[in-house]
């Protein structure tokens, strides 16, 4: 959502709908279980497919280049200085990106699967040096199925499936290069383009194990994140039922009984006039208890704990980072904060969390910024990101179970504020919120 989230928004402009998130309640219903996935997720099979196959590149790149150096000086009678010095640099090259790779792996702390194989410079080192073993034997060329795996890897989505095509060609090609044959055999070109294949294969399927492990991860994010604020919801929730029960306890014992002693001493006073001073003392300090008891129950009746606007907004981006490194997300207050009534906190929290939920889910945005300004007579909250935008003018369907925009306007109608969207598709999105805050501040 946004044109350009370094810019503030100078007015209003509004979201999609807001929604109650549902957490994940434990078999006794306490609301802190963990949520269940099953005895096997799709992340543990990634891992243990990750630790296959690094396993089988460090097992192929042990024996394959032994192998071809004992073809290389036995059957095809190359020098064996010459066929040492090419394996030792195949090797050697393998082994050094291989510990960079596991250097690497220790200082990433993060989450993500990591199958610490060489990185793309160290590739395509080793596909050169490969490239330049097969011209001086032909027996290197096997060395091509682990390298198949390793481009696909290293070298992404794009560049990999190209280079795989290289290494294939090159692969079939070898023996002619190297001069040892003078035409091909159908084994020599089976047997590479197949690898080929397969590994594509491979690696297609390992990719889609990869990308459903980051949804359920994220899945997992969510309903811890949901849980959590379920659980602070019943404890708030909790923690206001108890100041109820203690403003009526106060006001039906302590409140009653003060206000008992002042109308006992203004009779006493009455029927005992020497010793009026003394009753009038004790029916000022009565009273004066009194009010004190009242201000308390209006205190605990009326003022449950609450969170400030600014605080709970912190909250929703808290939340949000914890569930990916993207879209990077700022928030900006501009104006004097002032105190606003825990229904008109609520509200802007309940948007707030619906607006940032679309961001992360369909804007695919890099950076959002949340603008809360306050102005006289009103507060505005505005959420601008540098994602894919849409047409307002496109009637839409939430696809992702939320309310919906209409019932986002609908909230902040009934709050008496209003919702404002500037977007286009390729643009971003700022999405404007406005509550008037002139009814709290004459409460006040």
């Amino acid at each position: 959502m946004t044109s350009d989230p370094s810019t503030d928004p100078a007015g209003p402009r509004d979201p999609t709908g807001p929604r109650d998130p549902v957490g994940p309640r434990d078999p006794e219903g306490l609301g802190t279980g963990e949520p269940d996935l099953g005895p096997e997720t799709p992340r543990e099979t990634a891992a243990a497919l990750a630790r296959t196959l690094s396993g089988a590149m460090h097992v192929a790149f042990a024996v394959l280049p032994g192998m071809g150096a004992v073809r290389a000086h036995g059957t095809d009678g190359v020098p064996l200085p010459l066929v040492l010095v090419t394996t030792a640099a195949v090797v050697g090259i393998y082994v050094v990106a291989s510990r960079a790779a596991l250097r690497r792996g220790e200082a990433d702390r993060s989450d993500r699967i990591d199958l610490l194989l060489p990185s793309r410079g160290w590739v395509l080192a080793l596909t050169v040096v490969w490239m330049a073993s097969t011209v001086v034997s032909s027996a290197f060329v096997w060395i091509a199925f682990p390298l198949f795996f390793l481009v696909l890897f290293a070298l992404g989505r794009v560049a990999g499936p190209l280079a795989l095509g290289g290494v294939t060609l090159w692969a079939v090609m070898a023996p002619l290069l190297s001069k040892e044959t003078g035409s091909l055999q159908i084994g020599e070109v089976l047997g590479p383009v197949v690898g080929a294949a397969f590994s594509l294969i491979a690696h297609a399927v390992y990719r889609r194990l990869l990308i459903e492990a980051d949804r359920n991860r994220q899945l997992v994010a969510r309903l811890r994140a949901a849980q959590s604020e379920l659980a602070d919801s019943e404890r708030r929730k909790g923690i206001a039922e108890e100041r109820q029960r203690l403003a009526h306890d106060i006001h039906d014992t302590l409140a009653q009984g003060l206000n008992s002693i002042v109308l006992l001493s203004r009779g006493a006073r009455n029927a005992h006039p020497e010793a009026a001073e003394s009753f009038s003392r004790i029916e000022d300090t009565a009273r004066e208890n009194l009010a004190d008891a009242r201000r308390l129950v209006r205190d605990l009746a009326d003022r449950a704990p609450r969170t400030t606007l600014e605080q709970a907004l912190r909250g929703v981006i808290s939340r949000a980072e914890m569930l990916g490194e993207s879209p990077r997300w700022e928030l900006r207050i501009d104006g004097t904060p002032r105190e606003l009534a825990p229904a008109q906190v609520e509200t802007l929290h309940r948007a707030a969390q619906s607006l940032v939920a679309n961001v992360q889910q369909h804007a695919e945005a890099r950076r959002c910024v949340l603008t809360l300004a306050w102005w006289p007579g009103r507060v505005s909250l505005d959420v601008v990101d540098d994602g894919r935008g849409f047409d307002p003018s496109t009637p839409t369907t939430n696809h992702d179970g939320g309310d919906g925009l209409h019932l986002l306007r609908a909230r902040l109608s009934r709050a008496g504020g209003s919702v404002a969207i500037d977007s286009a598709p390729g643009e971003g999105t700022t999405v404007g919120l406005t509550l008037p805050t002139l009814t709290q501040e004459t409460d006040a």
